[in-house]
C-alpha cells in the first residue's frame, strides 16, 4: 500500500478538495496538520515541499505533490481500481472550467464574507458585489449545461464536481442560497454532491 500523508490546514479550501477525494476512495492516509496562523507553511522545511508555500502538500509514496487539482488528478488517475473518478476528458474541461471561471469569483466572496469575518476585518461591498456579477454570469452557463447532465463533467460523480464543493460550501454558509436556487439545475447538483455522506464528514455541512 502506498504512504500517502497530506500537509494541510482542515479549514483550506485546497486541503479540502484532497481530503474529500481520499476519503471517496477510502485511502488510508496521515493528515500532518500545517497551521496557517502561525506561517508554517514559510518554513523552510515547508518550502522545501512547495516552493510557492502554499497547502496542501501530498507525499504519495515517493513522489511530493501540490497544487491541489493535480493532486487529484495523480491520486485519481492512480486509483481507478477502487473507484474511477476521472472517468475521460470532461473531467479535465471542467475542473479548468472550475479553476478559470468559477473558482476566481466564488473565492473572493467567500473571502471577504467568510474569511475576513472569522479574522474581525469588515468585507469589501464593491469586491463582493463584483465578483457575486461575474460569479451569476458563470452560473447561468452552468444551468444550461447541466440540464443536459446530472453532475458537472457527465452523468457520473467525478473529481470535477469535488473540486467545486469547499468554495460552493462556504457560499452557501456566507448567507447566498437564493442564488444557487434561483438556478434550479444548479441548485440540485450542488445540493446533491454537498450532502454526500463522506463530504458531510470532512465539511460537516448542509444545505
Amino acid at each position: 500500500m502506498v504512504e500517502l500523508t497530506v500537509y494541510g490546514s482542515a479549514k483550506s479550501t485546497c486541503t479540502q478538495r484532497i481530503l474529500i477525494l481520499l476519503e471517496e476512495l477510502d485511502l488510508k492516509y496521515t493528515l500532518q496538520p500545517i497551521d496557517l496562523g502561525k506561517g508554517e507553511h514559510k518554513t523552510p522545511e515547508f518550502v522545501a515541499m512547495n516552493p510557492f508555500g502554499k497547502v496542501p502538500v501530498v507525499k504519495y509514496g515517493d513522489k511530493t505533490l501540490f497544487e491541489s487539482r493535480a493532486i487529484m488528478r495523480y491520486i485519481a488517475t492512480n486509483n481507478r481500481d477502487v473507484q474511477d473518478l476521472y472517468p475521460d476528458v470532461n473531467a479535465d474541461v471542467w475542473m479548468e472550467v472550475e479553476s478559470q471561471l468559477f473558482n476566481p469569483h466564488i473565492s473572493k466572496i467567500v473571502s471577504e464574507k467568510m474569511f475576513k469575518k472569522w479574522k474581525g476585518e469588515p468585507a469589501d461591498d464593491e469586491v463582493v458585489e463584483e465578483s457575486l456579477e461575474k460569479l451569476e454570469e458563470v452560473l447561468d452557463i452552468y444551468e444550461e449545461h447541466l440540464e443536459k447532465s446530472e453532475y458537472i463533467a457527465g452523468d457520473s460523480f467525478t473529481i470535477a464536481d469535488i473540486a467545486h464543493i469547499p468554495y460552493a460550501y462556504y457560499f452557501l454558509k456566507a448567507g447566498y442560497k437564493n442564488v444557487l436556487k434561483r438556478r434550479v439545475k444548479v441548485y440540485s447538483w450542488l445540493k446533491k454532491i454537498v450532502q454526500r455522506p463522506i463530504v458531510k464528514r470532512v465539511l460537516g455541512g448542509e444545505m
